[in-house]
């Protein structure tokens, strides 16, 4: 048995409590083997004063400083198992130091599930060292009985803890948020294949809407049973969109990662592809994060670059982006362009940049006045739970902002 599991042993009786004190089950052995207290610290080989002290602590319940190896020999001496013994050592505890006990395993739990200095610095928390708090926060923020239920009552299917590094719990926490909205917010229409390819060819004049178009076509796609939320993006994640399955239907999340309008367009298209090429796969896997920060085994089953191509093909093709980058330093013949293709001019000049990043050549600097900002398209439909009590709050809002029909 290794240690951690050793340990759930020992503090299973924190939860379910035994009724049999320690020096009880001595004391009767004492009588049935007409033995003294001397006789037993002779066999065991500790000292008679240590042993002494030790029934004395035992009998008061103040056994906060008793030596354990102690309490294990005489474990042996009495026939008792490992588990038994421990059961009947914490029963002996005062009420406070068993509480001692139950916040040394929240503390471990919270350490072993979660990037505390990660929580504080995008101020879900304020101590790092107040377990009892963070404990609280986690609860309420999530709706949970206890804090226990977190890996097992939030996306429990999703994850595999076999690995744990900073980077992968701030990463499971805002994927666990994400996935906790999307059965909160519980679309009731089905999917419909037919219906998203009948509407993805029509999302593109939507871009020169700033402000709605966005919002628009993400309650368009909430109609065919597809859910879309804007999530806060958060440090150290990289993660710029998300696919999820949830209840047989499929889910998608973006990130305001470098906060550019052309980027959430792109994105949605990107996570739109992988719904219509691998419907299958994020059946089975639950989830699929794009880029670099999918899952090792998913990499070589999901293929990124043909989602990245499709999302430029929809939203302004290779051939007419070679057509107008000859005249990229016009914006008016950029904007006559854009207006003629049904397309926000910022997309060709973040397309334009993006291309030729690849080439060497860094545009962004030259272009950035017309690389607009996607804060106000993402306005009404952004989430940022972090800085709210509990989730519920942001569900509430979205699932009302998607099924308005205006």
């Amino acid at each position: 048995m290794g240690n951690d599991e050793y340990m759930d042993e020992i503090y299973s009786m924190l939860s379910t409590g035994h009724n049999d004190k320690l020096i009880e089950i001595i004391n009767k052995r004492m009588e049935l083997y007409d033995v003294t207290h001397y006789h037993i610290s002779k066999i065991l080989s500790i000292d008679k004063n240590s042993f002494n002290r030790l029934i004395e602590k035992l009998e008061t319940g103040d056994i906060d400083k008793v030596a354990f190896f102690n309490i294990l020999k005489i474990s042996q001496f009495l026939d008792i198992g490992i588990e038994e013994i421990s059961q009947m050592y914490v029963a002996s505890l005062k009420p406070e130091l068993v509480g001692e006990l139950e916040r040394a395993k929240i503390g471990n739990f919270l350490y072993k599930n979660f990037d505390l200095k990660g929580l504080k610095h995008i101020g879900f928390i304020d101590d790092i060292y107040d377990i009892n708090a963070i404990a609280d926060k986690i609860t309420t923020f999530f709706g949970l009985q206890h804090i226990y239920s977190y890996d097992k009552d939030i996306g429990y299917a999703l994850f595999s803890r076999t690995k744990n590094d900073s980077n992968d719990k701030m990463k499971e926490i805002w994927v666990r948020s994400a996935y906790s909205q999307f059965e909160k917010i519980n679309n009731p229409n089905e999917y419909n294949k037919d219906l998203l390819l009948a509407l993805i060819p029509k999302i593109r004049p939507y871009t020169e809407h700033e402000e709605k178009g966005f919002l628009t076509v993400l309650r368009a796609l909430y109609n065919i049973g597809i859910t879309v939320i804007v999530q806060n993006y958060l440090a150290k994640t990289q993660v710029r969109g998300a696919t999820f399955m949830v209840k047989g239907k499929p889910c998608i999340v973006i990130t305001d990662y470098n906060k550019k309008y052309a980027t959430i367009w792109f994105s949605l298209l990107h996570e739109l592809c992988h719904v219509l090429n691998d419907y299958e796969a994020l059946n089975s896997w639950n989830y699929h994060l794009s880029g670099d920060t999918a899952p090792e085994f998913q990499k070589d089953l999901i293929n990124e670059e043909i989602a990245d191509y499709f999302a430029c093909q929809m939203i302004f093709p290779e051939e007419k982006l070679n057509y107008i980058k000859h005249m990229i330093a016009s914006p008016q013949l950029v904007q006559e362009y854009a207006t003629q293709n049904k397309v926000h001019p910022s997309i060709i000049y973040s397309f334009y940049c993006y291309e030729e990043s690849k080439l060497g050549r860094d545009c962004y600097g030259q272009f950035s006045h017309y690389l607009t900002k996607s804060e106000k398209a993402i306005n009404y439909i952004k989430t940022n739970p972090w800085d709210k009590a509990s989730i519920f709050e942001e569900v509430s809002k979205i699932k009302s902002i998607l099924e308005t029909q205006k």
